[in-house]
Protein backbone atom coordinates (compact mmCIF):
# COMPACT_ATOMS: atom_id res chain seq x y z
CA UNK A 1 0.00 0.00 0.00
CA UNK A 2 1.25 3.42 -0.86
CA UNK A 3 2.31 5.87 1.84
CA UNK A 4 -0.22 8.36 0.54
CA UNK A 5 -3.03 5.87 1.12
CA UNK A 6 -1.78 5.35 4.64
CA UNK A 7 -1.83 9.05 5.42
CA UNK A 8 -5.37 9.42 4.07
CA UNK A 9 -6.89 6.61 6.15
CA UNK A 10 -8.69 9.08 8.43
CA UNK A 11 -11.43 11.23 6.88
CA UNK A 12 -10.52 14.94 6.53
CA UNK A 13 -13.31 16.03 8.89
CA UNK A 14 -12.65 13.38 11.51
CA UNK A 15 -11.18 15.17 14.56
CA UNK A 16 -11.92 12.54 17.20
CA UNK A 17 -9.25 12.11 19.84
CA UNK A 18 -7.88 8.74 21.05
CA UNK A 19 -8.57 7.17 17.65
CA UNK A 20 -5.50 5.76 15.88
CA UNK A 21 -4.69 3.33 13.07
CA UNK A 22 -1.75 1.31 11.78
CA UNK A 23 -1.04 -1.42 9.23
CA UNK A 24 -0.25 -5.04 9.79
CA UNK A 25 2.61 -6.86 8.10
CA UNK A 26 0.19 -7.98 5.43
CA UNK A 27 -0.87 -4.38 4.80
CA UNK A 28 -4.35 -4.51 6.30
CA UNK A 29 -5.65 -1.40 8.07
CA UNK A 30 -6.27 -1.72 11.81
CA UNK A 31 -8.09 0.82 14.01
CA UNK A 32 -7.69 1.06 17.78
CA UNK A 33 -8.49 3.39 20.69
CA UNK A 34 -5.85 4.51 23.19
CA UNK A 35 -6.40 7.14 25.91
CA UNK A 36 -3.01 7.37 27.61
CA UNK A 37 0.45 6.96 26.15
CA UNK A 38 1.40 3.96 28.29
CA UNK A 39 -2.10 2.58 28.75
CA UNK A 40 -3.71 -0.32 27.02
CA UNK A 41 -5.44 -0.11 23.67
CA UNK A 42 -8.76 -1.49 22.41
CA UNK A 43 -9.08 -2.52 18.78
CA UNK A 44 -12.07 -1.61 16.64
CA UNK A 45 -12.96 -4.29 14.10
CA UNK A 46 -16.04 -2.59 12.61
CA UNK A 47 -15.82 -0.89 9.25
CA UNK A 48 -14.62 2.72 9.42
CA UNK A 49 -17.26 5.34 8.68
CA UNK A 50 -20.25 3.26 9.77
CA UNK A 51 -22.53 3.81 12.79
CA UNK A 52 -21.26 0.54 14.24
CA UNK A 53 -17.69 1.88 14.12
CA UNK A 54 -18.73 5.08 15.90
CA UNK A 55 -20.54 3.11 18.62
CA UNK A 56 -17.52 0.84 19.13
CA UNK A 57 -15.23 3.88 19.37
CA UNK A 58 -17.38 5.52 22.05
CA UNK A 59 -17.62 2.28 24.01
CA UNK A 60 -13.84 1.86 23.92
CA UNK A 61 -13.22 5.40 25.14
CA UNK A 62 -15.65 4.86 28.02
CA UNK A 63 -14.03 1.54 28.91
CA UNK A 64 -10.60 3.19 29.09
CA UNK A 65 -11.91 6.01 31.31
CA UNK A 66 -11.61 8.77 28.73
CA UNK A 67 -13.91 11.61 27.75
CA UNK A 68 -15.08 12.13 24.19
CA UNK A 69 -13.13 15.07 22.75
CA UNK A 70 -12.15 16.57 19.43
CA UNK A 71 -8.66 17.34 18.19
CA UNK A 72 -7.49 20.92 18.34
CA UNK A 73 -7.46 22.79 15.05
CA UNK A 74 -6.46 26.31 14.15
CA UNK A 75 -9.38 28.53 13.19
CA UNK A 76 -9.05 29.71 9.60
CA UNK A 77 -11.66 32.48 9.91
CA UNK A 78 -12.03 34.86 12.84
CA UNK A 79 -15.72 35.35 13.62
CA UNK A 80 -17.12 38.87 13.54
CA UNK A 81 -17.77 40.36 16.94
CA UNK A 82 -21.44 41.04 17.79
CA UNK A 83 -22.58 44.64 17.83
CA UNK A 84 -23.89 44.42 21.37
CA UNK A 85 -21.56 45.52 24.15
CA UNK A 86 -20.24 43.01 26.68
CA UNK A 87 -21.01 40.17 24.23
CA UNK A 88 -18.01 38.49 22.60
CA UNK A 89 -17.34 35.53 20.34
CA UNK A 90 -14.27 33.42 19.77
CA UNK A 91 -13.29 30.03 18.38
CA UNK A 92 -11.93 27.32 20.65
CA UNK A 93 -8.85 25.31 19.83
CA UNK A 94 -11.13 22.56 18.62
CA UNK A 95 -12.95 24.84 16.19
CA UNK A 96 -16.06 25.45 18.28
CA UNK A 97 -17.65 28.92 18.09
CA UNK A 98 -18.33 30.23 21.59
CA UNK A 99 -20.33 33.25 22.75
CA UNK A 100 -19.79 34.71 26.19
CA UNK A 101 -20.49 37.83 28.25
CA UNK A 102 -17.69 39.71 29.99
CA UNK A 103 -18.09 43.10 31.61
CA UNK A 104 -14.42 44.05 31.53
CA UNK A 105 -11.08 42.44 30.89
CA UNK A 106 -9.84 39.96 33.52
CA UNK A 107 -13.35 39.50 34.94
CA UNK A 108 -15.08 36.10 34.83
CA UNK A 109 -16.77 35.06 31.59
CA UNK A 110 -20.34 33.77 31.38
CA UNK A 111 -20.83 31.27 28.56
CA UNK A 112 -23.98 31.60 26.41
CA UNK A 113 -25.29 28.18 25.43
CA UNK A 114 -28.38 29.13 23.40
CA UNK A 115 -28.25 29.37 19.61
CA UNK A 116 -27.11 32.74 18.29
CA UNK A 117 -29.90 34.90 16.87
CA UNK A 118 -32.73 33.29 18.81
CA UNK A 119 -34.89 34.89 21.47
CA UNK A 120 -33.53 32.46 24.06
CA UNK A 121 -30.03 33.68 23.20
CA UNK A 122 -31.00 37.33 23.82
CA UNK A 123 -32.68 36.47 27.12
CA UNK A 124 -29.63 34.53 28.27
CA UNK A 125 -27.36 37.45 27.34
CA UNK A 126 -29.59 39.89 29.27
CA UNK A 127 -29.44 37.69 32.37
CA UNK A 128 -25.66 37.31 32.09
CA UNK A 129 -25.09 41.07 31.70
CA UNK A 130 -27.33 41.78 34.71
CA UNK A 131 -25.46 39.22 36.81
CA UNK A 132 -22.06 40.67 35.87
CA UNK A 133 -23.11 44.26 36.59
CA UNK A 134 -24.58 43.22 39.95
CA UNK A 135 -21.23 41.75 40.97
CA UNK A 136 -18.66 44.02 39.38
CA UNK A 137 -20.38 46.95 37.74
CA UNK A 138 -21.99 50.28 38.46
CA UNK A 139 -25.19 51.98 37.24
CA UNK A 140 -23.38 53.47 34.24
CA UNK A 141 -22.78 49.96 32.89
CA UNK A 142 -26.52 49.47 32.45
CA UNK A 143 -26.55 52.42 30.05
CA UNK A 144 -23.59 51.04 28.10
CA UNK A 145 -25.23 47.63 27.84
CA UNK A 146 -28.04 49.12 25.76
CA UNK A 147 -25.67 50.69 23.24
CA UNK A 148 -23.99 49.04 20.32
CA UNK A 149 -20.29 48.44 20.29
CA UNK A 150 -18.29 51.32 18.89
CA UNK A 151 -16.90 50.68 15.44
CA UNK A 152 -13.21 49.97 15.16
CA UNK A 153 -11.31 53.15 14.47
CA UNK A 154 -9.14 52.90 11.38
CA UNK A 155 -5.42 53.23 11.74
CA UNK A 156 -4.14 56.78 11.62
CA UNK A 157 -2.44 57.68 8.36
CA UNK A 158 1.34 57.44 8.39
CA UNK A 159 1.78 60.70 6.49
CA UNK A 160 2.13 64.00 8.31
CA UNK A 161 -1.20 65.71 9.01
CA UNK A 162 -2.18 68.64 6.83
CA UNK A 163 -2.00 72.09 8.47
CA UNK A 164 -5.18 73.51 10.02
CA UNK A 165 -6.85 70.10 10.15
CA UNK A 166 -8.18 68.62 13.37
CA UNK A 167 -5.44 65.99 13.41
CA UNK A 168 -2.78 68.67 12.91
CA UNK A 169 -3.99 70.61 15.95
CA UNK A 170 -4.21 67.40 17.95
CA UNK A 171 -0.58 66.51 17.18
CA UNK A 172 0.51 70.02 18.12
CA UNK A 173 -1.41 69.89 21.38
CA UNK A 174 0.24 66.61 22.36
CA UNK A 175 3.69 68.15 21.89
CA UNK A 176 2.91 71.34 23.79
CA UNK A 177 3.64 72.40 27.35
CA UNK A 178 -0.07 72.11 28.12
CA UNK A 179 0.23 68.37 27.53
CA UNK A 180 3.81 67.54 28.58
CA UNK A 181 4.29 70.31 31.14
CA UNK A 182 7.06 72.82 31.73
CA UNK A 183 7.36 74.37 35.19
CA UNK A 184 9.63 77.11 33.86
CA UNK A 185 6.62 78.61 32.06
CA UNK A 186 4.10 77.64 34.75
CA UNK A 187 2.64 74.59 33.00
CA UNK A 188 2.34 71.41 35.06
CA UNK A 189 1.13 69.26 32.19
CA UNK A 190 -1.25 66.31 32.40
CA UNK A 191 -0.90 63.17 34.45
CA UNK A 192 -0.17 59.94 32.49
CA UNK A 193 -3.63 58.57 33.30
CA UNK A 194 -5.26 61.77 32.04
CA UNK A 195 -3.21 61.65 28.83
CA UNK A 196 -4.30 58.08 28.18
CA UNK A 197 -7.93 58.91 28.77
CA UNK A 198 -7.94 62.02 26.59
CA UNK A 199 -6.06 60.24 23.82
CA UNK A 200 -8.83 57.69 23.50
CA UNK A 201 -11.54 60.34 23.60
CA UNK A 202 -10.03 62.67 21.01
CA UNK A 203 -8.85 59.98 18.63
CA UNK A 204 -12.38 58.59 18.47
CA UNK A 205 -13.29 61.87 16.72
CA UNK A 206 -10.39 61.70 14.28
CA UNK A 207 -11.71 58.65 12.41
CA UNK A 208 -14.24 60.75 10.46
CA UNK A 209 -13.12 64.33 11.09
CA UNK A 210 -9.34 64.09 11.44
CA UNK A 211 -8.53 65.31 7.92
CA UNK A 212 -11.15 68.06 7.97
CA UNK A 213 -10.64 71.68 9.10
CA UNK A 214 -11.05 72.35 12.79
CA UNK A 215 -14.13 74.45 12.03
CA UNK A 216 -16.07 71.22 11.39
CA UNK A 217 -15.98 70.63 15.15
CA UNK A 218 -18.79 73.05 16.00
CA UNK A 219 -21.17 73.04 18.95
CA UNK A 220 -23.70 70.90 17.11
CA UNK A 221 -21.17 68.17 16.35
CA UNK A 222 -19.73 68.19 19.86
CA UNK A 223 -23.22 68.03 21.38
CA UNK A 224 -24.09 65.05 19.17
CA UNK A 225 -20.90 63.27 20.24
CA UNK A 226 -21.71 63.92 23.90
CA UNK A 227 -25.23 62.53 23.50
CA UNK A 228 -23.81 59.29 22.14
CA UNK A 229 -21.88 58.75 25.39
CA UNK A 230 -22.74 58.27 29.02
CA UNK A 231 -22.87 61.42 31.21
CA UNK A 232 -19.48 60.59 32.68
CA UNK A 233 -17.81 60.04 29.31
CA UNK A 234 -19.54 63.12 27.89
CA UNK A 235 -18.03 65.24 30.65
CA UNK A 236 -14.58 63.74 30.06
CA UNK A 237 -14.84 64.43 26.32
CA UNK A 238 -15.81 68.03 26.97
CA UNK A 239 -12.86 68.48 29.34
CA UNK A 240 -10.47 66.98 26.76
CA UNK A 241 -11.71 69.31 24.01
CA UNK A 242 -11.52 72.33 26.28
CA UNK A 243 -7.91 71.49 27.10
CA UNK A 244 -6.98 71.44 23.42
CA UNK A 245 -9.00 74.59 22.69
CA UNK A 246 -7.26 76.40 25.54
CA UNK A 247 -3.90 75.56 23.97
CA UNK A 248 -5.11 76.76 20.55
CA UNK A 249 -6.20 80.09 22.06
CA UNK A 250 -2.88 80.55 23.87
CA UNK A 251 -0.97 79.82 20.66
CA UNK A 252 -3.13 82.19 18.60
CA UNK A 253 -4.73 79.47 16.46
CA UNK A 254 -8.23 80.37 17.63
CA UNK A 255 -10.05 83.41 18.97
CA UNK A 256 -11.76 83.16 22.32
CA UNK A 257 -15.11 84.08 20.76
CA UNK A 258 -14.83 81.13 18.36
CA UNK A 259 -14.48 78.57 21.13
CA UNK A 260 -16.95 75.77 20.18
CA UNK A 261 -17.21 74.52 23.76
CA UNK A 262 -18.67 77.75 25.16
CA UNK A 263 -22.11 77.15 26.64
CA UNK A 264 -21.88 73.35 26.55
CA UNK A 265 -22.55 71.45 29.74
CA UNK A 266 -22.53 67.75 30.45
CA UNK A 267 -24.73 65.84 32.86
CA UNK A 268 -21.71 64.37 34.65
CA UNK A 269 -22.09 66.45 37.82
CA UNK A 270 -25.82 65.89 38.02
CA UNK A 271 -25.46 62.16 37.38
CA UNK A 272 -22.83 62.00 40.10
CA UNK A 273 -25.10 63.79 42.57
CA UNK A 274 -28.04 61.55 41.75
CA UNK A 275 -26.03 58.35 42.00
CA UNK A 276 -24.08 59.52 45.04
CA UNK A 277 -20.79 58.31 43.61
CA UNK A 278 -19.07 55.39 45.29
CA UNK A 279 -21.08 53.85 48.11
CA UNK A 280 -19.52 54.00 51.58
CA UNK A 281 -19.07 50.70 53.37
CA UNK A 282 -21.41 49.98 56.25
CA UNK A 283 -20.50 48.42 59.57
CA UNK A 284 -22.15 45.20 58.41
CA UNK A 285 -19.92 45.16 55.32
CA UNK A 286 -16.80 45.60 57.41
CA UNK A 287 -17.88 42.91 59.85
CA UNK A 288 -18.45 40.42 57.03
CA UNK A 289 -15.08 41.27 55.48
CA UNK A 290 -13.19 40.84 58.77
CA UNK A 291 -14.97 37.56 59.46
CA UNK A 292 -13.98 36.22 56.06
CA UNK A 293 -10.37 37.47 56.12
CA UNK A 294 -8.60 37.24 59.49
CA UNK A 295 -5.40 38.96 60.52
CA UNK A 296 -2.31 37.73 58.72
CA UNK A 297 -3.91 37.50 55.27
CA UNK A 298 -3.24 39.71 52.27
CA UNK A 299 -6.95 40.57 51.94
CA UNK A 300 -7.12 41.78 55.53
CA UNK A 301 -3.94 43.83 55.16
CA UNK A 302 -5.33 45.58 52.06
CA UNK A 303 -8.51 46.44 53.92
CA UNK A 304 -6.65 47.71 56.99
CA UNK A 305 -4.47 49.96 54.84
CA UNK A 306 -7.58 51.61 53.45
CA UNK A 307 -9.41 51.63 56.77
CA UNK A 308 -6.73 53.01 59.08
CA UNK A 309 -4.68 55.27 56.79
CA UNK A 310 -7.59 56.90 54.85
CA UNK A 311 -5.46 56.80 51.68
CA UNK A 312 -6.81 56.99 48.15
CA UNK A 313 -6.30 54.09 45.77
CA UNK A 314 -3.41 55.89 44.04
CA UNK A 315 -1.54 56.04 47.36
CA UNK A 316 -2.69 52.79 48.99
CA UNK A 317 -1.32 50.59 46.20
CA UNK A 318 2.21 52.02 46.65
CA UNK A 319 2.10 52.30 50.45
CA UNK A 320 5.00 50.48 52.08
CA UNK A 321 7.54 50.43 54.94
CA UNK A 322 9.35 53.59 53.72
CA UNK A 323 6.18 55.58 54.47
CA UNK A 324 6.21 54.68 58.19
CA UNK A 325 8.17 57.28 60.12
CA UNK A 326 8.60 58.32 63.73
CA UNK A 327 7.27 61.81 64.33
CA UNK A 328 7.24 63.37 67.82
CA UNK A 329 8.01 59.94 69.30
CA UNK A 330 5.05 58.38 67.55
CA UNK A 331 4.96 56.10 64.54
CA UNK A 332 3.00 57.78 61.78
CA UNK A 333 2.01 57.27 58.17
CA UNK A 334 3.51 59.99 55.99
CA UNK A 335 3.10 59.94 52.23
CA UNK A 336 2.96 62.55 49.45
CA UNK A 337 -0.35 62.09 47.66
CA UNK A 338 -0.45 61.13 44.01
CA UNK A 339 -3.41 63.35 43.23
CA UNK A 340 -1.51 66.50 44.25
CA UNK A 341 1.60 65.31 42.38
CA UNK A 342 3.55 65.27 45.61
CA UNK A 343 2.60 68.78 46.71
CA UNK A 344 0.39 67.58 49.58
CA UNK A 345 1.62 65.27 52.33
CA UNK A 346 -0.66 63.18 54.51
CA UNK A 347 0.47 62.55 58.07
CA UNK A 348 -1.60 60.19 60.23
CA UNK A 349 -0.46 58.40 63.42
CA UNK A 350 -0.49 54.62 63.19
CA UNK A 351 -3.73 53.28 64.63
CA UNK A 352 -3.19 50.65 67.36
CA UNK A 353 -5.30 48.09 65.46
CA UNK A 354 -3.35 48.83 62.27
CA UNK A 355 -0.10 48.19 64.13
CA UNK A 356 -1.51 44.82 65.23
CA UNK A 357 -2.46 44.03 61.63
CA UNK A 358 1.06 44.87 60.44
CA UNK A 359 2.61 42.63 63.07
CA UNK A 360 0.36 39.74 62.06
CA UNK A 361 1.16 40.26 58.37
CA UNK A 362 4.89 40.42 59.09
CA UNK A 363 4.69 37.21 61.11
CA UNK A 364 2.90 35.55 58.18
CA UNK A 365 5.63 36.73 55.79
CA UNK A 366 3.33 38.55 53.35
CA UNK A 367 4.87 42.03 53.63
CA UNK A 368 7.24 43.31 50.96
CA UNK A 369 10.27 45.52 51.33
CA UNK A 370 9.02 48.30 49.02
CA UNK A 371 5.26 47.92 49.36
CA UNK A 372 3.13 46.17 51.93
CA UNK A 373 0.87 44.56 49.34
CA UNK A 374 1.35 43.69 45.67
CA UNK A 375 2.02 40.73 43.41
CA UNK A 376 4.18 37.88 44.64
CA UNK A 377 6.94 36.91 42.19
CA UNK A 378 9.39 34.22 43.27
CA UNK A 379 8.74 34.89 46.92
CA UNK A 380 9.05 38.67 46.64
CA UNK A 381 6.19 41.15 46.94
CA UNK A 382 6.53 43.58 44.03
CA UNK A 383 4.49 46.75 43.33
CA UNK A 384 1.47 46.53 41.07
CA UNK A 385 -0.52 49.24 39.28
CA UNK A 386 -3.51 50.72 41.03
CA UNK A 387 -6.09 49.20 38.69
CA UNK A 388 -4.82 45.70 39.37
CA UNK A 389 -4.66 46.48 43.10
CA UNK A 390 -8.28 47.67 43.06
CA UNK A 391 -9.42 44.58 41.13
CA UNK A 392 -7.70 42.30 43.63
CA UNK A 393 -9.38 44.08 46.54
CA UNK A 394 -12.73 43.90 44.74
CA UNK A 395 -12.26 40.15 44.33
CA UNK A 396 -11.61 39.76 48.05
CA UNK A 397 -14.69 41.90 48.82
CA UNK A 398 -16.91 39.79 46.56
CA UNK A 399 -15.69 36.62 48.26
CA UNK A 400 -16.63 38.25 51.57
CA UNK A 401 -20.17 38.86 50.23
CA UNK A 402 -19.61 42.61 49.84
CA UNK A 403 -20.60 42.72 46.19
CA UNK A 404 -22.96 45.66 45.77
CA UNK A 405 -22.41 47.82 42.67
CA UNK A 406 -20.17 50.87 43.17
CA UNK A 407 -18.93 49.54 46.51
CA UNK A 408 -15.17 49.40 46.07
CA UNK A 409 -12.03 50.42 47.92
CA UNK A 410 -12.96 54.12 47.73
CA UNK A 411 -16.10 53.31 49.72
CA UNK A 412 -13.90 52.42 52.72
CA UNK A 413 -12.34 55.88 52.57
CA UNK A 414 -15.79 57.53 52.39
CA UNK A 415 -16.96 55.52 55.40
CA UNK A 416 -13.98 56.67 57.43
CA UNK A 417 -14.62 60.28 56.42
CA UNK A 418 -18.13 59.93 57.82
CA UNK A 419 -16.70 58.52 61.05
CA UNK A 420 -14.28 61.45 61.33
CA UNK A 421 -17.15 63.89 60.89
CA UNK A 422 -19.22 62.13 63.58
CA UNK A 423 -16.16 62.22 65.86
CA UNK A 424 -16.35 66.03 65.57
CA UNK A 425 -13.02 66.43 63.78
CA UNK A 426 -12.53 69.94 62.45
CA UNK A 427 -12.20 70.81 58.77
CA UNK A 428 -8.47 71.38 59.16
CA UNK A 429 -7.98 68.03 60.86
CA UNK A 430 -9.90 66.17 58.17
CA UNK A 431 -7.99 67.95 55.41
CA UNK A 432 -4.70 66.90 57.01
CA UNK A 433 -5.80 63.27 57.50
CA UNK A 434 -7.44 62.71 54.12
CA UNK A 435 -5.13 64.83 51.97
CA UNK A 436 -7.79 67.29 50.79
CA UNK A 437 -6.84 70.74 49.61
CA UNK A 438 -10.38 72.07 49.14
CA UNK A 439 -12.32 72.76 52.38
CA UNK A 440 -15.55 71.88 50.56
CA UNK A 441 -14.81 68.18 50.98
CA UNK A 442 -14.65 68.08 54.81
CA UNK A 443 -17.47 70.64 54.99
CA UNK A 444 -19.70 68.23 53.06
CA UNK A 445 -19.16 65.39 55.52
CA UNK A 446 -19.36 67.67 58.58
CA UNK A 447 -22.63 69.24 57.36
CA UNK A 448 -24.09 65.79 56.73
CA UNK A 449 -23.09 64.58 60.20
CA UNK A 450 -24.36 67.76 61.87
CA UNK A 451 -27.68 67.47 60.08
CA UNK A 452 -28.19 63.92 61.29
CA UNK A 453 -27.06 64.74 64.83
CA UNK A 454 -29.36 67.76 64.96
CA UNK A 455 -32.26 65.66 63.81
CA UNK A 456 -31.59 63.06 66.49
CA UNK A 457 -31.09 65.65 69.25
CA UNK A 458 -34.25 67.45 68.15
CA UNK A 459 -36.24 64.23 68.41
CA UNK A 460 -34.79 63.67 71.90
CA UNK A 461 -36.20 67.05 72.95
CA UNK A 462 -39.61 66.22 71.50
CA UNK A 463 -39.66 62.87 73.33
CA UNK A 464 -38.61 64.55 76.59
CA UNK A 465 -41.35 67.15 76.18
CA UNK A 466 -43.98 64.50 75.47
CA UNK A 467 -42.96 62.49 78.51
CA UNK A 468 -43.10 65.55 80.77
CA UNK A 469 -46.77 66.15 80.00
CA UNK A 470 -49.47 64.26 81.93
CA UNK A 471 -52.40 62.83 80.06
CA UNK A 472 -54.66 64.03 82.88
CA UNK A 473 -53.93 67.62 81.87
CA UNK A 474 -55.05 66.97 78.31
CA UNK A 475 -57.97 64.58 78.69
CA UNK A 476 -60.50 65.84 81.24
CA UNK A 477 -63.67 64.02 81.94
CA UNK A 478 -66.87 66.03 81.68
CA UNK A 479 -67.85 65.56 85.39
CA UNK A 480 -64.41 66.78 86.61
CA UNK A 481 -64.94 70.49 86.04
CA UNK A 482 -64.30 73.45 88.25
CA UNK A 483 -67.96 73.92 89.26
CA UNK A 484 -68.09 70.52 90.93
CA UNK A 485 -71.68 69.99 89.80
CA UNK A 486 -70.76 66.92 87.87
CA UNK A 487 -72.24 68.38 84.70
CA UNK A 488 -70.30 69.53 81.67
CA UNK A 489 -70.64 70.13 77.98
CA UNK A 490 -68.76 66.95 77.00
CA UNK A 491 -65.94 68.85 75.23
CA UNK A 492 -62.33 67.99 75.89
CA UNK A 493 -60.37 71.20 76.32
CA UNK A 494 -56.59 71.45 75.97
CA UNK A 495 -54.81 73.65 78.53
CA UNK A 496 -53.31 75.85 75.82
CA UNK A 497 -56.77 76.88 74.69
CA UNK A 498 -58.04 77.98 78.14
CA UNK A 499 -57.89 81.70 78.54
CA UNK A 500 -57.05 82.94 82.01
CA UNK A 501 -59.37 85.49 83.50
CA UNK A 502 -57.63 88.62 84.66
Amino acid sequence: MLDGDRRDARAPGDRRMYLYFNYSESGSLRWYVKVSRKGRRIGVSEEYGTPAFDAAYEAAVAALGGVLRMRRVRADVTPEQPERRYLYVDVSQRGQTRYYVQLRNRLPKIRITADFGTRAFDCEVDAAVTAQIALYGNPGDYVNAQKQRAEHCPTAPLSAPKPSTLRWYWHGYRQSDHWLGDLSVGQEGLAPSTRLQRTGLIESLLAENGEKPFAVLNRKVIKAEMKARTPSQAGNLLSALRGMVRWMIDEGHLNEDDDPTIGLRSGKARASRESGGFLPWTEEDMTRYRARWPLGTEARLMFDILHYTFLRLGDAHRFGPPHLRQIVRKMAVQIATEKSRGNTTVTVPVHPEFAESLRAARAAGIIGAEVFTGKCVRGRVLPMNKKAWAMKFKKYAVLADVNEPKKSCHGVRKARAEVAAYAECTESQMMAMFGWTDPKMPAHYIAQANREKLGMSGMDKVVAFDQSQSLDDFLRRPHENKTGTGRGNGVVTFPGNIRKKL
